[in-house]
């Protein structure tokens, strides 16, 4: 009895660091469940979203995104017009004071163009966004099931 209380403790702490290590604070900026799904090896882009918070008094703007896997990383926003969905290029955008900048499926994400392979589920990889005031911040994204609709 004892070995399995100490193997459930164990395993609950592994899992909680597993989760709080995704948060990446940045200043007054706090970024968090950042993912992707998976493509396969041959697909040319792919999506990785996560959320942004901003626990500080003044406003925040990422103005560039990139990563090693993707020859372009820009954020894209999605709106349904009709029966078909488009998305258009977004620019800088802006995390105001106490608010939170969230990207998710069929609404804003970052666009990744020219993958240099295909995303597979259970790896990650790194993003670094710049932000105007916090400056470069490098995330961990993990990689999802293709399917996926969230970090879990």
């Amino acid at each position: 009895m004892r070995l399995f209380l100490s193997a459930l403790a164990v395993s609950i702490i592994m899992i909680t660091s597993v989760a709080h290590a995704a948060e990446v604070t940045a200043g007054d900026l706090v970024i968090e469940q950042a993912w992707a799904r998976a493509t396969t090896l041959s697909a040319k882009t792919g999506a990785t979203y996560l959320a942004v918070r901003n626990t500080g008094s003044q406003p925040d703007r990422i103005l560039f995104i990139e990563t090693p896997v993707a020859g372009n990383a820009v954020a894209h926003q999605t709106r349904q017009e009709g029966d078909v969905s488009r998305m258009s290029e977004t620019g800088p955008l802006s995390i105001s004071p106490g608010g939170t900048l969230e990207m998710k499926p069929g609404a804003m994400h970052i666009m990744l163009m020219e993958l240099s392979g295909g995303l597979k589920v259970g790896q990650q990889f790194p993003l670094t966004i710049t932000f105007e005031k916090a400056g470069k911040v490098e995330v961990p994204v993990k990689i999802g099931k293709p399917g996926a609709m969230g970090s879990e």
